[in-house]
């Protein structure tokens, strides 16, 4: 589906002390079920049913390797094949198979899905390796002695992914449980181990056992760690599929004590379950129960509580922020996680911008950010901000002496102009391309109005953008939501370089009502000045009845 994520389920943040009873949950109810789309997202959203497709699998396990056998794949690959059988799929499994055997089953799946446009799964497990920023799969019958034989004799990740592109098919997920140890022994090294990194095409999620450029062990039980988790998940009535895989990372890392983190890239636009079911949702009462429960969970050091959160609903409005709290226990309680590694080169650096590594630099004391404020419409300048970070106060920044507040991504506390914000994750912490989630909030104004707010947001991609501020390599990324209190509908993009700095590049907002646009506002970066080791004195603001942080 081309179009952009629509927001359809509407529903809206209470203050805490006002949650129950509220008359705005019958109005987001009715306004969720009114939610009408374009004649074209209509038409798209029948083409892609993924509930009647046709559904097909590839499932491979190479045990029986001469050099580096391995246990578990020949259980694996047998017991997720049952699964996706349970699941509606036609399986075609392939044990201890030879180079030609495995290129020809992948041309064949490919084919298949191009026949029929049905929905694919591809997976693997057994030994993979990488080369020159390229995957591969080996073979039982790879006899691999140098570098030269990888791929003369390895099974190219590109073999499957051309078959998938040109299938056009509404969705795959390709499944490599394939980052194992170094399969052949002191006899040979790569300088990069496990698998590289890579985008997923449009329609797919890719699914890693391990992050990028790490290793993971056969395991000591009758499957894998990653399969073994992934198994169950599974089973869950009415799970999407990356909810599927969410929890499973969490599951392997945590039996892992962080040493193993699945990771996945993802370019979904369609929700897709393994098994049909699950209770129904009331969308209004989640989102109630889940800021109540939040407020209380962002102060206390329970892991378990976290943990248990995050399985409920881990694309829940609150799920990034509290992953980013779980992080925190975790690394306090003594954990050393692995992190991703980008072996490919860089496509962008400008300015000094080095490629982001999944640390990202936080807000400093010191800093200070000036922006620009421009009418979209007529390109006329509106405004001039500085904003200086006074202190850090818990899990809050504090700009000017008190005048603005945000959380640590930048998300809106509290405006010049009295509003406050309930917690909510339109700025996360770990940004992906491809990376879906959602945030919903309540502004209560100064004299006590409130009005809610819904987005869904993407990572589209990293660009390049250049601005007064200069320019960086930037995440993109796109947001649809609604106001829930005119009905208006919300277009945003926005930009940001957490390896540089947690302030904003640049955002984009359009306000539609009635299918017309009413207003365009674009704020961006025209200076910045880094931290200091000491608390600065706050600069005078500038304009400071608005702020670029209170959209």
């Amino acid at each position: 589906m081309s179009c952009p994520p629509l927001a359809l389920t509407i529903t809206t943040q209470q203050s805490p002390n006002t949650l129950p009873g509220r008359p705005w949950r019958h109005a987001f109810a009715v306004l969720a079920m009114a939610c009408v789309l374009p004649a074209t997202a209509l038409a798209n959203a029948v083409d892609t049913d993924l509930s009647r497709a046709p559904r097909h699998a590839l499932v491979i396990g190479n045990s029986k390797y001469s050099v580096g056998p391995l246990v578990n794949p020949a259980n694996d690959a047998p017991a997720i094949a049952d699964r996706l059988r349970q699941a509606g799929f036609s399986v075609t499994m392939k044990l201890d198979s030879g180079r030609t055997e495995m290129q020809q089953s992948i041309r064949d799946f490919a084919q298949k899905l191009q026949t029929t446009r049905g929905v694919g799964v591809f997976y693997y497990a057994g030994h993979g390796l990488q080369l020159n920023w390229r995957n591969f799969l080996v073979p039982v019958d790879a006899q691999i002695k140098k570098k030269a034989d990888i791929q003369a004799q390895g099974v190219d990740v590109g073999l499957l992914l051309d078959g998938l592109t040109r299938a056009r098919n509404p969705l795959n997920l390709i499944i490599l449980d394939a980052c194992r140890n170094n399969p052949f022994g002191d006899d040979f090294r790569t300088e990069d181990k496990g698998l590289s990194q890579l985008d997923a095409p449009p329609g797919t999620l890719l699914a890693y056992a391990t992050a990028p450029g790490n290793t993971a062990g056969d395991g000591e039980g009758s499957h894998g760690l990653y399969t073994d988790h992934l198994l169950r998940e599974m089973q869950q009535p009415g799970a999407a599929v990356e909810e599927v895989f969410k929890r499973v990372r969490l599951a392997v890392r945590r039996q892992s004590q962080g040493g193993q983190i699945p990771w996945e890239s993802t370019s979904l636009e369609g929700d897709f379950s393994f098994k049909p079911g699950g209770v129904p949702r009331d969308a209004a009462r989640e989102f109630e129960a889940d800021l109540t429960r939040w407020l209380t969970l962002r102060t206390q050091d329970d892991v378990e509580a976290l943990e248990a959160f995050i399985r409920q609903r881990p694309n829940g409005k609150f799920a990034e922020l509290a992953q980013f709290r779980l992080d925190q226990l975790l690394r306090n309680k003594g954990e050393k996680t692995i992190k991703p590694r980008s072996t490919a080169p860089e496509q962008c650096q400008p300015g000094g911008a080095l490629p982001y590594t999944g640390n990202p630099q936080a807000f400093k004391v010191g800093e200070r950010y000036d922006y620009r404020g421009s009418d979209l419409l007529t390109r006329i300048e509106t405004a001039r901000f500085q904003q200086n970070v006074s202190r850090l106060d818990g899990d809050e920044v504090v700009f000017d002496d008190g005048k603005t507040v945000v959380d640590r991504f930048g998300n809106n506390v509290r405006a010049p102009d009295g509003r406050r914000w309930t917690p909510y994750q339109f700025f996360i912490d770990d940004y992906a391309t491809g990376k879906r989630w959602s945030a919903q909030f309540i502004v209560t104004q100064a004299d006590g109005s409130e009005a809610a707010t819904t987005f869904d947001l993407r990572v589209v991609g990293r660009e390049k953008i250049t601005l007064p501020a200069g320019t960086f390599d930037a995440f993109r990324i796109e947001a649809i939501g609604s106001n829930l209190k005119s009905g208006a509908r919300l277009e945003r993009t926005a930009w940001v370089a957490p390896e540089r700095f947690r302030g904003m590049l640049a955002m984009e907002t359009l306000t539609r009502q009635n299918g017309q646009i009413v207003s365009g506002e674009r704020i961006e970066l025209t200076a910045y000045k880094a931290g200091e080791a000491r608390p600065a004195a706050a600069a005078p603001s500038v304009n400071t009845s608005s702020s670029p942080f209170s959209y």
